[in-house]
């Protein structure tokens, strides 16, 4: 039988299309480099609390954390050229007295343009009595690398003595080329919500909220983290709290944001009557990594007081997607709180925590 050369050439590009393609799209939810191993101790970040970090287009470093001096809470930046093995002050975002204001909660997020942004709690109080009299989430910008800071927007406000504003968390998607703010507004004392909003403008100005998690039931939905899974495949992991205790919680979005669902908990403290809960999240080379903390050491006899003052902080990692979780590791000892994650390369990455002060502590996946 003859058989076309130009056919035979067309079915072998077919199958070697077919065969390079395969594991490229199977490294996008399966990996093999899932364990989490500590490489060295924990580097001081600054002394303060909350600490987060993100990519600067120089490659270096840029971090943030809640520092209290004299009186003021200030929110201050730091800078690694090393990759986290050392850091060095930076800039201050804003700051305020302490028992006038409640700024906490910072995240930074470099944009495409080269700006850098900086979204904290911002909350004003009752100087004699401490009482929360008016809830914001600020919006500050730097065009000097974190350096110097200055106002830009004020995307949520409430005022007090509820509905209060909490964990900002800025995600920027190229695909639209949107802005996204993630936060949690409380609605009562049992129950919070975790918001989103989008900006087209860099931040400038907001769309009006829309509910991601929380709608419909009563349960205290918080400190949220977000990640690409895989292409337009998102998951936002937050912790939930029900009967006074807290687990951690996903949703995923098929449309990098836009819209959400398939709530699941994906983990539950192994002790009964214990807490896992301020979670964040990044993809490390395919690898999901989540960060946690929680008593759950301390048994099911442990006061409800030890959480979250006798915590420690904890991570898993799931090589599929997120289907299912495992490798935990204790990476911060007790107490520490607040952890968050930044990416190297890949393979290495850093899990930064409160404990005595911030500190990044270096985990190599294998």
């Amino acid at each position: 039988m003859y058989h076309s050369p130009t056919l035979f050439l067309g079915l072998l590009l077919f199958l070697f299309s077919i065969c390079s393609a395969a594991p490229i799209e199977a490294a996008a939810v399966k990996r093999s480099a899932v364990t989490p191993k500590l490489s060295g101790g924990g580097v001081v970040f600054g002394s303060g609390t909350y600490p987060r970090a993100n990519r600067l287009s120089d490659g270096s470093i840029l971090g943030v954390y809640t520092a209290f001096s004299s009186g003021n809470n200030i929110i201050t930046t730091v800078r690694s050229t090393n990759g986290g093995a050392s850091w060095q002050a930076w800039g201050t975002v804003d700051s305020g007295p302490s028992n006038a204001n409640d700024i906490d909660n910072p995240y930074v997020l470099q944009l495409p343009s080269g700006r850098v942004l900086c979204a904290f709690r911002n909350h004003s109080k009752d100087p004699s009595t401490g009482a929360y009299t008016f809830f914001r989430i600020t919006i500050c910008y730097s065009d000097d690398m974190g350096k110097t800071w200055a106002y830009l927007s004020q995307p949520a406000s409430d005022p007090g003595s509820v509905n209060g504003n909490w964990e900002p968390f800025l995600r920027y998607d190229t695909q639209y080329s949107t802005l996204q703010l993630y936060y949690s507004r409380e609605n009562s004392a049992q129950d919070q919500d975790t918001l989103q909003r989008f900006s087209t403008d860099n931040g400038a100005t907001w769309t009006s909220a829309q509910t991601i998690s929380g709608a419909g039931i009563t349960s205290r939905d918080g400190m949220t983290g977000v990640a690409t899974i895989s292409g337009s495949t998102v998951m936002a992991v937050f912790e939930s709290e029900t009967n006074g205790f807290f687990s951690i919680v996903s949703i995923t979005s098929t449309d990098n944001g836009q819209t959400w669902g398939n709530r699941e908990t994906i983990y539950t403290p192994i002790s009964p009557n214990t807490s896992a809960g301020a979670p964040q999240i990044i993809n490390v080379g395919g690898t999901l990594a989540v960060s946690f903390q929680t008593n759950e050491d301390m048994g099911p006899s442990a006061p409800s007081s030890s959480y979250p003052t006798s915590t420690t902080a904890k991570l898993i990692t799931s090589g599929n997607g997120g289907a299912t979780w495992g490798n935990k590791i204790t990476v911060g000892p007790v107490t520490s709180v607040w952890p968050g994650l930044y990416d190297i390369d890949g393979t290495n990455f850093l899990m930064m925590f409160d404990n005595g002060g911030a500190k990044a502590q270096h985990i190599t996946l294998s």
